[in-house]
């Protein structure tokens, strides 16, 4: 997977330690301050101002893995951070809403949970979140759902309609537990904008915001891609593939009810 670097920096008006600071003066400074470099996934992101060449940023970070054992953060936890982006990233690049980011946090020590300062933000790709939209020509189960699969693609080729056939019936199995929305790409106004806010520009199924998956199989393991079209020679999944990642996913968000089903039916 290709990383891309994002630009960003703190927005405190501190001077790092560097050449000529006295060894002293830069432990003192670097007491100061509270360190962690950690993947999580933006859960929200809103454009303070714009600069020069930077755009910067304010928003929430979701903690998915802290990278040092001593860590005093937890997977899970939600961070208000701050970053800057640079103007010159194309827009599908720049950190924002469902990536999953590595990066170093920093905030002063005194002050406790509040807003972090990015140093560096580097996006790994799309992260694990629940995003429903707006103007699905289908909106099949619960907005309640821990599991939500998103599916652009135009409604009327057969290739996509056995796979919106296929997850109709997972949502009649599973009405509590999966939501799914279908946004048809004939439908071009109301399916556009919401193309738009995932940044997805072909026909693409996405399951609690990703579309690459590894699927086990008599084979062995094999990676599928829920993006362009289905069930051909050199397609990069098939309509099951997207059912079985959600049930994989159900038994992932759902581990109690799975075990408590695999009791009732043992003998």
């Amino acid at each position: 997977m290709i990383a891309v670097i994002v630009v960003v920096g703190l927005a405190v008006g501190v001077v790092w330690s560097g050449a000529g600071m006295p060894e002293a003066k830069a432990a003192e400074t670097a007491a100061m301050y509270v360190e962690e470099t950690v993947v999580g996934t933006i859960l929200a992101s809103q454009k303070m101002y714009a600069a020069e060449e930077v755009e910067w940023y304010r928003g929430e970070l979701r903690v998915d893995r802290a990278e040092a054992e001593d860590s005093a953060l937890e997977a899970g936890q939600v961070l208000k951070v701050r970053y800057q982006v640079a103007k010159s990233l194309k827009p599908q690049m720049m950190a924002t809403v469902g990536h999953e980011v590595r990066g170093t946090l920093r905030r002063r020590a005194e002050a406790g949970g509040d807003e972090w300062a990015a140093e560096a933000l580097e996006v790994l790709g799309r992260g694990e979140m629940v995003n429903p939209g707006k103007g699905a020509a289908v909106d099949l189960g619960s907005p309640e759902a821990k599991v939500l699969v998103k599916m652009f693609a135009p409604l009327r080729p057969a290739c996509h309609q056995k796979t919106a056939e296929l997850l109709k019936d997972l949502a009649a199995r599973e009405p509590e537990r999966v939501r799914v929305q279908m946004f048809d790409m004939a439908r071009v106004s109301q399916t556009r904008r919401e193309m738009a806010r995932e940044r997805v520009h072909c026909a693409t199924v996405l399951v609690n915001n990703r579309i690459k998956f590894t699927l086990a199989g008599d084979d062995g393991a094999r990676k599928v891609v829920l993006s362009h079209r289905p069930n051909e020679a050199r397609s990069q999944y098939n309509s099951e593939d997207v059912i079985a990642v959600a049930e994989r996913e159900i038994s992932h968000l759902y581990p109690e009810e799975e075990e408590g089903a695999e009791e009732e039916s043992a003998p």
